[in-house]
């Protein structure tokens, strides 16, 4: 991936464990600097009436906290990564993340679904879905389990959006680099009519036809940059569960990259419903592509 530099933030839960050797093997392929950040936070009762956390609990954060930073940088070093460093964050783990982020040579942040205080019933932990709203960049949210071995099938569904085509960028981008093979999949969406009755099979047909055409033209885009095989689906129903049926039915597809708004994207939203629902079903990592500045 064509990065400057990427940024790792873990908590040293087993989870974000293994988003740290899937970034350091994406800053090694890539050449880019990898830092890892930590975020630590007192509770806020610590601070209400007479209670003061004592001075030596704090210390005991920031040794625990500069230890398993060394720690990471050191096991990120023996993986081959060149550039490593690592920061130190004091604040609302989620906000000083993002706030590093604003750094414009960052282009991609890496994090786990879930950390130390995830639980098993919650498909991806409240910072990690923060650090995914409001992420300024790329977001590659990476599950607890698995191996952190290279890329070998990237789903990647497009709606023909301006979000969609960045993704399907990064997407070519990856899988140049990993030696992937792609599925673009496009999934139709036929509107509801105010009467209720659903279009005719001919109707359907065609926009299938249509949708069809466009995905072989954007795979002839692909193929003329790069060798990797491509491979193109369309389907009929809900983007979101379409995509997930398609991750069932595929268990060779072990990353999906996609926009992080569709057609009916709105710009206040930070992320679009279709998104939100792939990266906390997905059972691999979802790449959230966001190009800075993108008002999509």
């Amino acid at each position: 991936m064509n990065t400057n530099k990427i940024l790792c933030a873990v908590d040293f839960s087993p989870c974000s464990q293994q988003a740290l050797r899937v970034a350091a093997r994406l800053a090694k392929r890539s050449d880019a600097e990898l830092v890892i950040a930590h975020a630590w936070q007192l509770p806020a009762i610590g601070f209400e009436g007479d209670f003061v956390f004592p001075v030596m609990v704090r210390d005991q954060l920031v040794e625990d906290t500069k230890r398993g930073l060394e720690a990471a940088v050191h096991e990120v070093a023996d993986l081959g990564v060149q550039r490593v460093s690592a920061q130190a964050l004091n604040g609302v783990p989620w906000h000083e993340v993002v706030k590093l982020l604003e750094d414009p040579t960052y282009q991609l942040v890496v994090i786990g679904t879930h950390g130390r205080t995830g639980l098993s019933r919650v498909l991806i932990g409240s910072v990690a879905e923060k650090i995914v709203r409001h992420a300024p960049c790329s977001v590659l949210v990476v599950r607890p389990d698995g191996e952190p071995q290279t890329f070998k099938h990237v789903l990647c569904p497009v709606d023909f959006s301006a979000s969609a085509r960045q993704a399907f960028e990064l997407a070519a981008e990856l899988a140049r680099a990993e030696r992937a093979e792609v599925t673009l999949l496009h999934v139709l969406e036929l509107p509801v009519p105010y009467s209720g009755e659903p279009f005719s099979a001919e109707f359907a047909r065609d926009l299938d036809q249509r949708s069809a055409r466009l995905l072989d033209k954007w795979a002839g885009e692909m193929a003329s940059t790069s060798s990797v095989p491509i491979k193109t689906r369309t389907r009929i129903g809900w983007a979101g569960a379409e995509t997930l049926a398609v991750l069932d039915a595929d268990r060779s597809i072990d990353l999906v990259v996609l926009g992080s708004h569709g057609r009916t994207g709105i710009k206040r939203i930070l992320l679009g419903s279709v998104a939100e629902k792939i990266m906390r079903h997905a059972r691999c990592p979802v790449l959230i592509s966001r190009r800075r500045g993108s008002d999509d």
